[in-house]
């Protein structure tokens, strides 16, 4: 089951904006009625119950939402690009590849959040008119949809997660109670990865993971080590497993436990169920260590058989009232409100001086509003000009040492200083 990917998604591009002006038989004077762009589609994460893995990801590393469309004459505005809606399993973690931080938690069915934002869509000429500018001959480019690169990773949201140590019978009981088809054989480690089942229970089911054995100083990371804890803290309910051959089983019992605490307190809470596992072997033997087992934890151990059936269906319908007393319990805590991916870029700007002859300025609303402008359309230049002596970007850039004549970056864009 893949549980890690990283790719690429892109917000669709602004439409641009049209150059227009009216015509109409007997209006010799028809002003600007150039539309606006269209805004890009955007990109959104959400968190189903149907998808498990994502394996999808593997060959798809990149995903676009569409582009708005142009402006049109008589201020008809273009069509928004189309929304892309990208389905994650359910308790999927994103975050940003560039920095490692965590931008949103999907938890929940139906959990959803923005990663990439569409390009605005561009001005349209009639946005320019004024009193003193009454027939602009320029328009606005599209601004390009945002592209974030990120990083996709389960932590398995199952009911009941199986514990124990490598070759406690963990898969051959999920290959017996479920649909789930795991590696099985007669030595440890012979799951790598987590591998997920769904348990009919009469009418009502729940999801059951085996998870990668642990061994000791797994909290430290050894052997499979986080790749399973990390799996471990999304389950509702635990079901830990203790093979009834083992020589001890009240040290494998507290090996996984002690392992499970080190890697977070926390989980001390979650439900746990034990059960002594291979009854088929030798049920004395089973019974016996059952009751070793019970009499140190001080609660029931029950006595199963994968491959015979002994304990299965009272075990399953124990699980099934655990899971739906844990599911009526998550389903009554407030909701969590979906984190806010970044910060709004500020509207202030700065100047930066890269040397004596290049500056930088900085600030969302500026870099995007000399980008989206078409500087190879007449009035363009002194459009931009005015803007900036009205924000006060030109008298900043005084301030800061620019003269006539020296570069200005504004993004993307490089514009010679007239100031």
């Amino acid at each position: 089951m893949l549980d890690n990917a990283e790719v690429t998604v892109i917000g669709g591009n602004g439409g641009h904006g049209l150059v227009s002006f009216h015509r109409e038989k007997f209006v010799p004077k028809g002003g600007p009625d150039g539309g606006d762009g269209g805004r890009g589609g955007r990109v959104f994460l959400r968190a189903v119950d149907d998808v498990y893995t994502l394996e999808r990801f593997r060959s798809k590393k990149k995903h676009v939402a569409g582009d708005g469309g142009n402006g049109g004459p008589s201020l008809r505005t273009g069509a928004h690009g189309s929304d892309l809606t990208v389905d994650v399993p359910a308790g999927t973690v994103v975050f940003d590849t560039e920095d490692g931080a965590p931008l949103a938690d999907l938890k929940s069915p139906g959990d959803t959040v923005l990663v990439a934002h569409g390009g605005r869509g561009g001005w349209g000429n009639k946005k320019f008119a004024s009193s003193t500018n009454q027939a602009p001959h320029y328009s606005a480019k599209g601004q390009r949809g945002e592209e974030l690169r990120i990083r996709l990773e389960l932590r398995l949201l199952a009911d009941v997660g199986l514990v124990g140590l490598p070759n406690a019978g963990k898969s051959t009981l999920l290959a017996a109670v479920s649909n789930a088809n795991p590696k099985i054989a007669a030595y440890p480690f012979t799951t790598l990865e987590p591998m997920l089942g769904v348990v009919n229970v009469g009418y009502e089911r729940y999801t059951m993971a085996d998870l990668p054995g642990l061994i000791e100083g797994a909290s430290e990371g050894y052997g499979l080590g986080f790749e399973f804890l990390k799996h471990v803290r999304r389950c509702r309910v635990l079901l830990h497993l203790v093979d009834c051959t083992s020589p001890d089983p009240v040290t494998d019992y507290e090996l996984i436990e002690s392992e499970i605490h080190a890697y977070d307190p926390k989980l001390d809470n979650v439900v746990r169920v034990i059960a002594v596992t291979k009854a088929d072997e030798d049920l004395e033997i089973a019974k016996a260590s059952a009751a070793t087992l019970a009499k140190h934890v001080e609660r029931e151990v029950r006595v199963i058989s994968a491959e015979d059936g002994t304990g299965i269906d009272a075990l399953n319908t124990t699980l099934m009232e655990l899971v739906r007393v844990a599911r009526e319990e998550a389903a009554d805590e407030p909701p969590e409100e979906i984190p806010v991916l970044r910060p709004p870029g500020q509207e202030r700007f700065g100047v930066h001086v890269i040397d004596d002859q290049l500056f930088e300025v900085e600030g969302r609303r500026v870099v995007s509003f000399v980008e989206m402008m078409d500087t190879d359309m007449e009035g363009a230049d002194e459009e931009i000009a005015r803007r900036l002596e009205r924000w006060g970007v030109i008298a900043e850039l005084r301030r800061a040492g620019a003269k006539e004549g020296d570069q200005v970056r504004f993004g993307e864009v490089t514009l010679p200083f007239i100031g």
